[in-house]
This record gives C-alpha cells, structure tokens and sequence, in this order.
C-alpha cells in the first residue's frame, strides 16, 4: 500500500529499542514495569480545638458555688438543730430551776410545819394539865413545865426558816407565845409568894395567850391549804 504524498513528509517515529545484552545466550526480554500508583491521600485530621481557658474556671466556680451552697444549707440546718436544742435546754433548766425552787419552799414548809406541831403539842399538854391540877406542888410544877416549854417554842420558831407566806401567821404567834409567857411568869410569882391575885391575873393572860396561839394555828391552817 503506498503512502500519500501529503503523509510521505511525515514518518512515523518509531521507537526502538536495542534488544538487551544476551544472558546466558538468550536474549533478555524487556522488562514491564507497572505504571506507578499515587498514594492515596492521607485523611485529614481536623485539629483538636483547645479548651477555653474560661471554662475552666467557669467550671471550678460552679463547683465552688455547688459546694458553699451545699455546706452553707449544713451550716444553717446545724445552726438551727442547734439554736432549738438551745430553747429546749433553757427550757429545760427554767423548768427544773423551778422544780428546784417548789422542792426548797416545800421542805421549808415542811420544816415549819414539824416544828409547830411538835412544839405546841408540848404547849397544849401543859397547859391542860395546868387547869386540871388540884394541889399546889401539882400546880407549881406544871406552871414551870409549861413556862419551859413556852420558851423553848418561841426559841424554835425565831431560828425557824419561816415560808414566806407564813410569815404573817408566825408573828402572830410569836406576839402570842411572848403573852403566854409573861402570864406563865406571873403565876408562878404569885405562887411562891402566895399572891392569889398575881395567881388569878396571871392565870387570865395565859388563857388570852392560848386563845390566840389556837388563831395562829388556824391561820397557819389556812395558808397550808
């Protein structure tokens, strides 16, 4: 086939290549080497944003915040329990302070009371037998007896520690056993000195006396009521 005139300028390159060096005694044949392949592109690794600074402390002051307001509400509910057990202690002693104080008065009272009915019992006696008595020894120790216990009363009740509210009522009867006293006294001198009218007039203010003793002891009554 032949070639166009317009192509005959051109020919075509072709490539040759010399055939290798014999190895051997054969002819090495051309190596085929496969085309290169482009790397596949590394993934892109986004950067790892940094944490704010501020959020940081951000977060540290909410955890302040959290905890004072945690232990604050502690603080305040302790604060509290504490304040009521405090009432209720103070309470507590107002009540046995009180308790302490009606035992006191009580034992007073109770003092009081044991002294009256034992020391007027005395008083009493002698004094009935002062009025039954039918011979002048009889009557004369009686007298004296009687004077004796008169005045171990009066002594008892002013180192006594008097109740308030029987204060009124004891001085009463310490006005009254002063009375008795002196009647007792009389008697008795009119008795030694064979006086019948010191006798008779002592004999009255000692049944005075003993009328008010006995009105003492009703006031007394009343006020332990």
């Amino acid at each position: 086939m032949s070639i166009s005139p317009e192509l005959a300028h051109i020919a075509p390159a072709v490539a040759t290549q010399a055939p290798a060096e014999p190895a051997n005694g054969h002819v090495a044949e051309l190596a085929i080497l496969p085309a290169p392949v482009a790397p596949e592109p590394a993934p892109e690794v986004k950067a790892k944003r940094s944490r704010p600074r501020w959020l940081a402390s951000a977060s540290v002051g909410v955890v302040a915040v959290v905890t004072t307001g945690t232990l604050g509400y502690a603080m305040y509910t302790a604060s509290q329990q504490r304040d009521a057990t405090q009432l209720h202690l103070a309470a507590t002693q107002t009540t046995l302070t009180a308790a302490r104080s009606d035992a006191v008065t009580r034992k007073v009272t109770a003092d009081y009371v044991a002294l009256y009915i034992a020391d007027s019992g005395k008083v009493h006696s002698d004094y009935q037998n002062e009025i039954t008595c039918d011979t002048y020894s009889q009557c004369r120790t009686v007298a004296q007896q009687l004077l004796s216990d008169l005045q171990a009363f009066q002594a008892d009740r002013k180192s006594a520690k008097v109740p308030s509210d029987l204060a009124g009522a004891d001085a009463d009867l310490g006005d009254a056993l002063s009375a008795a006293i002196a009647g007792d006294q009389e008697f008795i001198i009119g008795m030694d000195n064979g006086d019948v009218s010191k006798m008779k007039e002592g004999g009255a203010r000692i049944d005075a006396a003993m009328l008010n003793i006995a009105k003492a002891q009703v006031a007394l009554a009343n006020h332990l009521k």
